[in-house]
Order: structure tokens, then C-alpha cells, then sequence
């Protein structure tokens, strides 16, 4: 039988799933992760909110609210992008205390992976950022982190999946 709280935590999980893959496109693409992607992440944690324990359900946000304070330290300082920051603390929600390694590691061989995309010939491939002017292509070119973190979010989504079944 399914309950409330099951059907809540699947929409979450599939709004979440939706936005993730729109940021990792958009920022492939465009190397932009509009606010809406990550207001959608936030929103699919809070609908799942209804299915989930309250206690660890705090605690995801608690460490969603420390990622984005540790993030937009580092966005300050200019080293690294403003919807990074936002999309990677709207997934930390849903990782909580319990999957954060989980998504830290997945989101580090991603990224490891796609740097080494863009150190390799094949960064040719990779689009130009519409504002970038013919001098930051190649090695200067930015990452879109995006995608990534993106990765790290998909499999927190599967492994609340598989301990939600």
C-alpha cells in the first residue's frame, strides 16, 4: 500500500532528479545553473520532507545551510561560480550527514574526470561560454561544475532510493 509519506518522498526524489539533470545540461551548454534548478532541488528535499524522519531530515538541512556559508566563502574569494555554490548546497540536503562522503566522492572522480576531459585534446569539443571571447578557449576555458555536482546529487538520489524501498 502506498502512503503519503512514500508518495511524497517519490515526487521529492523525482523533481530532484528532474532539476539535476536541467543543471547539468544548462551548465554544460551554457555554463550558467539557473536559481530555479536550484530552488527545485530545495523544493523536491522539502515535499520528501513529508515522508522523511524528522530528525535526519533536520540534519540535512543543517548541513545544506553550512554548505552554502562554506560556498559562498569561497564564491567571495572567486574561486568558484555563484550556481555551483547554490546547486551544491541545495543537494547537500538531500545528502545530509549520512551520504555527504558519498556525494563528496562522487562529485571528486566526476569532476577529476571531466578536468581531465578538458586537459586532454578533446576539450575542443566542450562549448564556449556565450560571454567568452576567442582568448579563454582551450586551458583557460572555465569547467562547468555543474555537472559534477549534478553526478554527486543523482547518486544520493539512488542510494535514498534503494534505502527507501
Amino acid at each position: 500500500m502506498i502512503t503519503i509519506e512514500h508518495a511524497s518522498v517519490a515526487l521529492g526524489l523525482i523533481v530532484t532528479a528532474v532539476a539535476l539533470a536541467w543543471a547539468a545540461a544548462s551548465d554544460f551548454t551554457r555554463y550558467l545553473i539557473p536559481n530555479r534548478v536550484c530552488a527545485l532541488v530545495a523544493a523536491g528535499y522539502a515535499l520528501a520532507g513529508f515522508g522523511l524522519p524528522f530528525g535526519p531530515w533536520v540534519a540535512g538541512l543543517a548541513v545544506g545551510v553550512l554548505v552554502l556559508g562554506v560556498g559562498a566563502a569561497l564564491f567571495a574569494r572567486g574561486w568558484v561560480g555563484g550556481g555551483d555554490v547554490k546547486l551544491a548546497a541545495a543537494v547537500t540536503l538531500w545528502a545530509g550527514p549520512g551520504h555527504f562522503s558519498d556525494f563528496a566522492l562522487v562529485t571528486s572522480i566526476t569532476g577529476a574526470a571531466l578536468a581531465g576531459l578538458m586537459l586532454s585534446p578533446l576539450r575542443r569539443l566542450m562549448p564556449r561560454p556565450a560571454w567568452a571571447d576567442g582568448a579563454t578557449a582551450g586551458l583557460g576555458q572555465p569547467m562547468p561544475f555543474g555537472v559534477p555536482i549534478a553526478a554527486g546529487g543523482a547518486w544520493v538520489l539512488a542510494l535514498h532510493l534503494t534505502s527507501n524501498l
